[in-house]
């Protein structure tokens, strides 16, 4: 029996069916072109940004040292007031110091009298009992200060006389401390320690 002659319609959809491996060989390898140009773009890409970083990496850090504390000074403590000085006083050595004169022992002993008598007071009225005459024992510094407290040597026997004998020992803190004369200054051995006789009937 024999074949009908194929139509054209049929013809062309048996060629696109014999043509369809080629296209898609063509297919593929568009889509590799596709595929390979997009992994270029990627990696072009990634090495430009890692050329950026590796720039801001490779730029040299300055680092800024803080500035050295300073240490506060110390306040120096404010000096105590310095004390005033103290008067300055007669020194004296007992060797050097030469004898004194009679003449100027008896002068010395009239002064010092004179002196102790302008500070007693002592009752104007005197005891009806056996005469009593007061005396001191007083031991001085070279500036004429005591250096002790006065002693009685003689304390009454009479308690009416014992007025006239505190008034005695009043009279020699009273007078305290004595101006001494310069002129007797360099005996001061001789008179460091004298009795003095407080004689009641002359007050």
């Amino acid at each position: 029996m024999a074949k009908s002659p194929k139509s054209p319609k049929s013809r062309k959809s048996a060629r696109a069916v014999s043509l369809s491996p080629a296209l898609r060989m063509t297919a593929l390898r568009i889509g590799g072109a596709v595929a390979l140009a997009s992994l270029a773009v990627g990696i072009y890409a990634y090495h430009g940004r890692h050329a950026r970083v590796a720039s801001r990496e490779a730029r040299p850090v300055v680092a800024v040292a803080p500035a050295p504390a300073v240490a506060p000074r110390p306040i120096a403590p404010t000096p105590a007031p310095a004390p005033p000085p103290a008067p300055p006083r007669r020194e004296a050595s007992l060797e050097t110091h030469k004898p004194m004169p009679a003449a100027l022992r008896s002068a010395f002993d009239s002064w010092l009298m004179g002196t102790y008598a302008k500070c007693w007071r002592a009752p104007k009225r005197l005891p009806d009992a056996d005469p009593y005459m007061p005396k001191v024992r007083v031991a001085f510094r070279e500036d004429g200060e005591l250096a002790a407290p006065p002693k009685l040597v003689n304390p009454p026997s009479d308690p009416a006389w014992k007025p006239h004998a505190e008034a005695a020992l009043k009279a020699v803190k009273g007078c305290d401390p004595l101006h001494v004369p310069d002129k007797y200054a360099e005996y001061y051995p001789a008179w460091k320690s004298r009795t003095v006789y407080f004689d009641p009937t002359r007050n």
